[in-house]
């Protein structure tokens, strides 16, 4: 149930960030963020979160993406009711601590990271609120039928119920609140694979040519310069294997805005809400399994290529 008065506020908000954007980008070098663009992006996002029509229609379309995998799951809609339930479940947050086996911690991990990059390279429909208050996990104890499982439960006030349990559950994540999903153009979603390929390749000359034959805008004039700047950027993050413990996507993509910024070359601003998935869910994988290989985990989802529109 909305809370009263939260679409007032809401538009409140967004007024302000629109405005202050737009300010910020009257200063040097800064419209080469897009920071208008990506205001109005956001504002898209916010208002079919606030719609609970929407996240009904986003939870049934994650249900079929992901129908044939056991690992992953969504709460379903009560049709044409809008409800609360319970679900047995325990938030992804507490395998963060001390004193849980590594085994299982690393398990987790690979199903988040099978999961985000399924969603973004595969699916193109992707959970952009994966925080871990989002992400529940089941199956990690023995069978769900002990006491102790019963009385661990999670109340979630979104449009979902959730199906009864097993008596035995696999271990799986559950994912809530779908209110913010993004989603790319085709040309965008080849544009963003294609990069991804190159970095993965370490062909920084390569990501540079990417980006300035699909910015929305540039006058970058020394373009031998941003491409060599950007190899080198590619080849630093490269180096041996890229995992989550030797690479800080946060601090990568930080550089590469700045160097965006020094050549004014301007991003695409629909990117921002998969980069910021990305870097929400860098922060969960970094402290289940730093030593997980992003690269080597997305090269079956960069050869599927994207599902096939119904």
């Amino acid at each position: 149930v909305l809370h009263p008065g939260l679409l007032t506020q809401v538009q409140m908000d967004l007024l302000l960030m629109k405005m202050g954007s737009r300010i910020l980008a009257l200063l040097p070098g800064i419209k080469w963020l897009s920071l208008p663009e990506i205001v109005e992006e956001f504002e898209k996002l916010m208002v079919q979160q606030i719609d609970l029509r929407y996240e009904a229609r986003n939870l049934e379309h994650f249900q079929c993406n992901f129908l044939n995998v056991n690992s992953v799951k969504f709460p379903t809609p009560l049709r044409p009711f809008v409800t609360r339930d319970v679900l047995e479940s325990v938030p992804v947050s507490s395998y963060q601590q001390a004193g849980i086996p590594a085994d299982l911690k690393r398990k987790i991990a690979r199903l988040g990271i099978n999961m985000l990059l399924k969603m973004v390279f595969v699916d193109n429909f992707v959970h952009a609120d994966l925080h871990p208050g989002n992400i529940l996990v089941q199956g990690a104890n023995s069978p769900c039928t002990s006491q102790e499982a019963r009385l661990q439960q999670v109340a979630v006030c979104d449009t979902l119920a959730a199906a009864m349990m097993p008596a035995q559950c696999p271990l799986r994540l559950v994912l809530l609140d779908a209110g913010i999903v993004a989603e790319l153009q085709a040309t965008d979603l080849r544009n963003f694979r294609a990069v991804f390929m190159a970095v993965a390749m370490g062909q920084g000359q390569r990501v540079a040519e990417l980006i300035l034959h699909h910015a929305r805008a540039s006058e970058c004039r020394d373009v031998e310069g941003f491409k060599a700047e950007m190899a080198t950027l590619v080849t630093q993050a490269r180096k041996n294997t890229i995992t989550l413990e030797k690479l800080q996507v946060s601090s990568l993509l930080s550089n590469v805005f700045k160097l965006l910024m020094t050549h004014k070359v301007k991003l695409e601003s629909n990117f921002a809400s998969i980069v910021f998935a990305i870097m929400v869910l860098e922060g969960l994988g970094r402290s289940l399994d730093p030593k997980l290989d992003i690269l080597e985990a997305a090269k079956p989802f960069l050869l599927k290529g994207p599902a096939s529109s119904p």
